[in-house]
């Protein structure tokens, strides 16, 4: 009996010892949420149009996203940005312990206004309907010129023109623009004989500057079936990137019905050839377009049957500039 209290001493004994010698348990680590070491742009401050650098590192994430479009980014990187007014950046980093955010400001100053442009006419076109004519006399003249400007101001002009002998000048005249546009300015030339010459006009101000010349002439004698011819184009001068294609045209006149054939003619020598059937008196139109890269010169449209005639002739003139569009 004592012998077995012993045993069961020594055995219990043992267990504590045994227990007391085991190795104690980690606690399990816990989870943290990501670090944001930096998170910046440079320049902080941009010009309207200029561009800022976004910056970031970021450490134990699972996750990186910036706000603004950007999406998802790398856990460290750059992204270059260019607002178009002052804005705030938000770099969000997540993980399973949570999501941190910091925030980067991109300052963008306003670009100056624009410098107003000054008042100017772009484009002046004189013409006249008819610019030939045979018939009974006396006869009236109608020119007219488009004044293009590009904003408010006022033009001031005169209407110029010359018979081959003798060179008259009417009054100046004025034309006020409230906006950009073109507005129309006409004369009447009475003729009572034979005669031919030219018209134009010139303007005084914002600056000098002329028109294409208007030549005419008048017959005054027996009627025939074409009664008129006259050309006109739809810019004097013009500039834009070279090759341009400038747009003429050509207004005929007839007594009555049949066929005309007529030649476009040029002071390059070319001619382009063409015909136009009239069922009635009255009038008709046709084109002719014209590409090539800087220079000038005129263009005609000679009438070759049932009678032979040409019209004024309307100068053209361009210029390249690669910075128009």
């Amino acid at each position: 009996m004592k012998r077995f209290i012993f045993l069961s001493l020594s055995i219990l004994l043992l267990m504590i010892l045994i227990a007391g010698c085991a190795a104690p348990k980690t606690p399990p680590a816990v989870a943290t949420p990501p670090v944001i070491g930096t998170f910046s742009n440079d320049p902080i401050t941009i010009s309207a149009g200029g561009t800022s650098t976004l910056s970031w590192v970021v450490d134990g994430a699972t996750s990186v996203s910036i706000d603004q479009g950007i999406g998802k980014v790398d856990v460290q990187g750059t992204k270059v940005v260019s607002p178009v007014t002052s804005t705030v950046y938000t770099l969000t980093a997540t993980n399973s312990a949570g999501t941190v955010t910091r925030s980067a400001v991109a300052t963008v100053n306003p670009a100056p206004p624009a410098a107003a442009m000054p008042f100017a006419v772009t484009s002046v076109i004189a013409n006249t309907t008819p610019a030939n004519f045979t018939g009974a006399c006396p006869k009236t003249f109608t020119f007219y010129a488009t004044i293009t400007a590009n904003g408010p101001g006022t033009v001031t002009y005169r209407w110029e023109s010359y018979n081959g002998e003798n060179s008259e000048n009417s009054d100046p005249q004025t034309l006020t623009f409230t906006e950009a546009g073109t507005k129309t300015t006409t004369l009447q030339w009475d003729l009572i004989g034979t005669s031919s010459g030219l018209h134009r006009v010139r303007i005084l101000s914002p600056y000098d500057a002329a028109s294409n010349p208007v030549y005419y002439e008048l017959n005054c004698g027996t009627g025939k079936m074409v009664t008129g011819v006259m050309v006109g184009v739809d810019q004097y001068p013009v500039i834009g990137p070279c090759p341009k294609t400038i747009h003429f045209w050509g207004t005929i006149i007839a007594n009555g019905p049949g066929t005309v054939t007529y030649r476009w003619e040029r002071s390059d020598g070319t001619a382009v050839p063409g015909s136009v059937v009239f069922t009635a008196a009255g009038t008709q139109t046709v084109t002719n377009l014209l590409t090539q890269g800087e220079g000038y010169g005129w263009q005609l449209l000679h009438i070759l049957t049932p009678d032979d005639g040409v019209s004024s002739k309307i100068d053209y003139a361009l210029r390249c500039d690669t910075q128009s569009k």
